[in-house]
């Protein structure tokens, strides 16, 4: 009796998931290039883990593909055909599977059509690109010009610009695809206190994304080494390749300059001779320079560009991403400046302002 019962309900739970019916996409595409249909040549469907299916185009240049519709996920068509440079994005197109029915045109320029948030990302990528190069070459005319404060002015009101439209972007989107990007773009110039209270309305799979996560860590880890904190372990190699840490210069009675750099940055090269006039200035009144190598590819590489530009002062090469980490150090150059106890004084993004603090301590 207990096995017939057993049987009935299996049956009565395989008859509920047949008769359930989960809303449904379908995508139909096509691509008439003849590097289509060269032996070989596969459309994929590709979702955040990777490869979710793929089919060959039909000899009328036709595609299709179904799934389960998700306003939350960004899924991406691509034609992959025999010797396919990796960086070759002719025939590619993301889209949100919101709607039953998406035409693909993987002509290129790839599109989309019959999904209302892939229009909605679109248009809201559109306008922050709009808005970032506004006023681009405004900004470098004046800097090539000299007068900093003034496009500095004008960089700041267009971060705002930018901050605005994408926190009123997440706040009508706080569940879906559209709201993930924006909240993305909207943390840049947010600290950790706005990005948490924001957080608080997002859905969950915006709070659990791996970038947000990356976000939180990263924006956390620079609250925790602003001024008046003390100043955080970094460890690595000098030139020699021996041991040497920044508890062997900060905290030991002099002021030190911490300078995040790498030798393909530009601007980071830029500051060496500021930097230099610094240790010329200073150095007799109580002041080290320490240069932290982040994100180079190897030691050497490091070690022989400080050489080359003569950066004559110690330099910690650190092969992982643990030093910018620690610090929150999302762009170069970064400069903190930590007082003689080993408690961090200015973090600059940049060398603006560095100067002017160093002069007021020792002049």
């Amino acid at each position: 009796m207990k096995t017939k019962f057993l049987l009935i309900a299996a049956l009565a739970a395989l008859a509920c998931s047949c008769t359930s019916h989960e809303p449904r996409f379908t995508v139909r595409g096509n691509v008439t290039d003849s590097l289509a249909f060269k032996p070989g040549s596969l459309v994929y469907l590709i979702g955040k883990d990777g490869p979710i299916d793929s089919c060959a185009v039909s000899s009328g240049g036709t595609f299709s593909f179904k799934g389960a519709i998700d306003k939350t996920s960004q899924l991406v068509v691509l034609l992959r055909f025999p010797d396919r440079d990796r960086y070759d994005n002719r025939f590619l197109v993301s889209f949100v599977p919101d709607a039953e029915q998406i035409t693909v045109d993987l002509n290129y320029p790839a599109t989309v059509t019959g999904s209302p948030l892939t229009d909605a990302i679109n248009t809201f990528v559109e306008k922050v690109t709009d808005l970032y190069y506004e006023h681009d070459v405004d900004i470098g005319s004046l800097s090539m010009g000299g007068f900093y404060d003034a496009a500095d002015s004008i960089s700041r009101a267009r971060s705002l610009k930018i901050k605005e439209y994408s926190r009123e972007t997440f706040l009508a989107h706080t569940d879906d695809a559209l709201g993930l990007q924006a909240f993305l773009i909207l943390c840049e110039d947010s600290d950790i206190d706005e990005i948490e209270e924001l957080l608080d309305q997002a859905a969950e799979f915006i709070r659990e994304d791996e970038n947000v996560q990356g976000v939180l860590k990263q924006k956390r880890a620079a609250g925790a080494t602003t001024p008046g904190a003390r100043f955080s372990e970094i460890t690595g190699t000098n030139s020699e390749g021996a041991p040497v840490a920044l508890s062997d210069f900060a905290g030991k009675g002099e002021y030190v300059l911490v300078d995040f750099w790498a030798s393909w940055c530009g601007p980071c090269m830029k500051a060496i001779s500021n930097l230099r006039t610094y240790k010329e200035k200073y150095a007799a009144k109580g002041l080290k320079i320490v240069g932290v190598n982040v994100w180079d590819a190897s030691a050497e590489v490091c070690f022989a560009t400080a050489k080359a530009k003569e950066m004559d002062w110690d330099v910690i090469y650190t092969s992982g991403p643990e030093a910018s980490e620690t610090y929150g150090v999302e762009a170069i150059p970064t400069l903190i400046l930590i007082t003689p106890d080993g408690t961090i004084a200015e973090r600059f993004l940049g060398e603006e302002g560095v100067g002017e603090a160093l002069a007021k301590i020792f002049e």
